[in-house]
C-alpha cells in the first residue's frame, strides 16, 4: 500500500494552514462536523488494517496461523483423541483410583508484611459459615465427651454470665487493649498502629464467628480453631513486637464455652418442661379417671341394691337367678370400689403409681425392654395408648408393679441397669438391652410382690411374618 498520497496531503495542509483555516470558517458548521466524523472513521480503519497486517506478519514468522486463544475446543478434543491411545480392558483396570479430594486449608485471619516502614495488609475473604458446618455423620463416632466448665443453675444464670464476660472484654479492649507490646516493642509508629488495629479486628471477628456457630458436636473444633487463630496472629505480629492480649483471648474462650453450655442448658430445660407437662396431663387424667371410677361404682351400687331388693321379693326359680345376679354385681362392685380407692389414694399420694416392664419385638427387636412409670389407675390402658400411635405392634407386658413411691423404685431399677441403657443421654428414656431373667432378679429384690408374665409373645408380629411367608410361597 502506497502512503505517499497521505503524506503529500498532510504537508500541503501544514504549508497552507492560514488559507485552509479561512476556507473552513467560510463553510457551514454541519458540513465540518460530517467531515470530521469521516476523517475519524478513516483513521480508525487505517489503524485496524495496519494492526491486522502486523499480526499476520508475526504469525508467519513463528509458523503459526492462529493464536492459542483461537483454537476451537473441538479441535483440542480431536487432537487429544489422536495423541491418547485407546486403553484395553487390562490397562483400564491397572489405572490407579482417582485421588480423594482434599479439603483446602483455611487461610490465616490476617497477613501483615513490612517493607521500609510501610505496612502492606493482605486480609483474606471473610470465612464462610459453611466452614463451621457440623461434622459429617461418619465422623460423629470420633467426637469426645465434653466436660462442662461451669456449674450454673439455669439458663438465666448462663445468660447473665455471658453478659458479664462481654462487659469484661469491652473493658480490656478500652483499657489495656486487645493487642499488647512484648519485649522491646514499646515503640508505636503509624505502621505498627495500623497493624494492631487490623489484627485486633481479625482476631475478634474470627472468635465471634466461632462463638456464633458452635454446636454440640463442634465445640472441641471451635476451641482448637480459636487457639490456632491466636497463634497465627501472634506469629504475624511478632515482627512488630506485639501479641494478642492473653486475658482477652481467655475471655473469648470463656464466652465460647458459656455459649455452648447455655444452649445445652436450654435443651435440658425444654426436656424438663415437657416432662412436667406430661406429669400435669397425667395428674389431670388421674382426677378424671377417679371421677369415672366413682361414677361406675355408684352405678353398680344402684344396680346391686335393686337386684337385692328384687331377690327378696322374688319366688320360685326367679330367686336363684336374682341371687346369681346379686353375687355377680357384688364382685363387680368390690372391684370397682378397689379401683376407686386406688385412684383416690394416687391423688392423695403424689408419688404413687405403677412401674411397668414391656417389650415390642416387632418394633425394637429381641432383648430390648422399656421400663417406665405411670400414675394412671388403670396401667394397662396406659400401655395400650402408648402403643397406639408410636409402634406398629402392641406391647407385651411382663411386669406391672404398684408402689407408693414409684420414682424411688424407678431410680433403683435404672441404677441397676445403668450399663445396659440404650440412650446414655436421656436419663428417663427407659430403654435397656437386657434379658427377662435380669429384670426378674432385680425386681424380686426391689419389689418382692411383683408378678411376672411369660416371655414376649409378639403375637401380631409373628402372625404378620407368617402371612408374609405364605404370600411369598404362593407367589412362588
Amino acid at each position: 500500500m502506497d502512503f505517499s498520497i497521505v503524506t503529500d496531503f498532510l504537508q500541503g495542509l501544514i504549508q497552507d494552514a492560514p488559507a485552509f483555516a479561512q476556507g473552513l470558517a467560510a463553510r457551514d458548521p454541519m458540513e465540518l462536523l460530517y467531515a470530521a466524523a469521516g476523517l475519524l472513521s478513516a483513521t480508525l480503519l487505517f489503524l485496524f488494517v495496519l494492526r491486522g497486517r502486523r499480526r499476520r506478519t508475526a504469525a508467519q514468522a513463528t509458523g503459526a496461523h492462529a493464536t492459542p486463544s483461537k483454537v476451537s475446543r473441538k479441535a483440542k478434543r480431536q487432537a487429544a483423541q489422536v495423541q491418547a491411545p485407546e486403553l484395553t480392558v487390562a490397562e483400564d483396570e491397572a489405572l490407579p483410583a482417582p485421588p480423594t479430594p482434599v479439603r483446602p486449608q483455611r487461610a490465616a485471619p490476617l497477613k501483615i508484611t513490612t517493607s521500609d516502614g510501610d505496612v502492606h495488609v493482605s486480609a483474606p475473604k471473610p470465612t464462610p459459615l459453611s466452614l463451621y458446618a457440623v461434622p459429617a455423620p461418619g465422623d460423629l463416632s470420633d467426637l469426645g465427651v465434653y466436660t462442662p466448665h461451669f456449674d450454673l443453675g439455669d439458663s438465666d444464670a448462663f445468660r447473665d454470665a455471658i453478659k458479664d464476660v462481654r462487659a469484661d472484654q469491652t473493658k480490656i479492649a478500652t483499657t489495656a487493649g486487645i493487642i499488647l507490646a512484648i519485649g522491646d516493642g514499646a515503640g508505636a509508629g503509624r505502621a505498627v498502629i495500623a497493624a494492631e488495629r487490623l489484627a485486633a479486628r481479625a482476631f475478634t471477628a474470627d472468635c465471634d464467628t466461632a462463638i456464633a456457630t458452635v454446636r454440640w458436636n463442634s465445640i472441641e473444633q471451635m476451641e482448637a480453631r480459636m487457639g490456632k487463630t491466636q497463634a497465627n496472629v501472634d506469629a504475624t505480629l511478632a515482627l512488630h513486637g506485639r501479641q494478642v492480649n492473653p486475658a482477652y483471648a481467655d475471655l473469648k474462650l470463656k464466652e465460647l464455652r458459656l455459649t455452648h453450655e447455655h444452649r445445652e442448658k436450654l435443651k435440658e430445660e425444654k426436656d424438663l418442661r415437657a416432662e412436667l407437662a406430661r406429669l400435669k396431663k397425667e395428674e389431670a387424667q388421674l382426677v378424671k379417671d377417679a371421677k369415672i371410677a366413682k361414677k361406675g361404682e355408684d352405678q353398680l351400687q344402684t344396680l346391686f341394691d335393686r337386684a337385692k331388693q328384687a331377690a327378696q321379693k322374688a319366688t320360685g326359680e326367679e330367686v336363684l337367678e336374682l341371687e346369681a345376679r346379686v353375687d355377680d354385681l357384688a364382685r363387680q362392685l368390690k372391684e370397682a370400689h378397689r379401683l376407686t380407692e386406688r385412684a383416690q389414694s394416687m391423688i392423695e399420694i403424689s408419688t404413687a403409681g405403677h412401674l411397668y416392664v414391656v417389650s415390642n419385638v416387632g418394633a425394637f427387636g429381641e432383648g430390648v425392654f422399656k421400663i417406665g412409670v405411670t400414675r394412671r389407675p388403670d396401667p394397662d390402658s396406659f400401655v395400650e395408648d402408648l402403643a397406639h400411635d408410636s409402634v406398629p405392634f402392641p406391647f407385651d407386658v411382663h411386669a406391672m408393679v404398684y408402689s407408693e413411691d414409684t420414682e424411688a423404685l424407678r431410680e433403683k431399677v435404672y441404677a441397676a441397669f445403668e450399663g445396659n441403657r440404650m440412650n446414655r443421654t436421656g436419663p428417663n428414656n427407659g430403654f435397656f438391652t437386657l434379658s427377662l431373667d435380669d429384670i426378674t432378679y432385680v425386681l424380686s429384690i426391689e419389689a418382692p410382690d411383683a408378678a411376672f408374665t411369660s416371655p414376649a409373645e409378639a403375637q401380631g408380629y409373628h402372625q404378620t411374618l407368617a402371612q408374609l411367608r405364605q404370600a411369598e410361597s404362593g407367589a412362588a
